[in-house]
């Protein structure tokens, strides 16, 4: 039902520059979408956790998406702050998802934050790409191209040496305060 739209888009790379804003891509499908399609397309965001509750007016896919995302932001919290021997009282997730278990792991454990976010968006971006198979054109897809589209545009303008820099001149001024 979606093929043409969904063809007409240009192909998203993770480690690509963004060929289009979210807003740019929210505009093309609001003038192909119903108002109801257009509002469910919109309706979920990487960034509205940790506030995420399932819900019938979230497709399957952001639901699957949502869950998802609580799970991995929950297991990391809970793997720091065993590390840094702090008591983090968190729900356990809804859902298991093993494949990603190990590897929230490794996250927790990496020092550095700007690797570390990269190595989360790797993670949404497989998550996404996992739950397409034999979806490539319909309403999910449209949803998943929404999604993977603001993982890349996250990076669109960020410097990363400049912000290692201010992170270690905000780490410093903290050690030096807090001897």
């Amino acid at each position: 039902m979606y093929c043409f739209l969904i063809a007409s888009l240009p192909e998203l790379q993770l480690e690509s520059p963004a060929p289009v804003s979210v807003e740019e891509f929210d505009n093309i499908c609001r003038e192909e979408l119903s108002a109801d399609r257009f509002k469910a397309l919109t309706a979920f965001d990487w960034n509205i956790l940790p506030d995420f509750q399932e819900s019938d007016k979230l497709t399957a896919f952001y639901n699957n998406c949502g869950k998802f995302e609580l799970y991995l932001r929950n297991r990391i919290a809970r793997r720091r702050a065993d590390k840094a021997g702090v008591q983090l009282d968190l729900p356990d997730p809804p859902e298991y998802f093993a494949d990603y278990d190990a590897v929230a792991g490794t996250l927790a454990a990496m020092s550095d934050p700007a690797e570390r976010e990269i190595m989360v968006d790797r993670l949404r971006w497989n998550f996404v790409e996992e739950q397409l198979l034999c979806k490539e054109f319909d309403f999910d897809a449209l949803c998943a191209y929404r999604l993977k589209l603001a993982v890349v545009n996250k990076y669109r303008n960020r410097k990363l040496e400049p912000g290692r820099i201010n992170f270690d001149a905000a780490l410093e001024r903290v050690t030096r305060s807090n001897p």
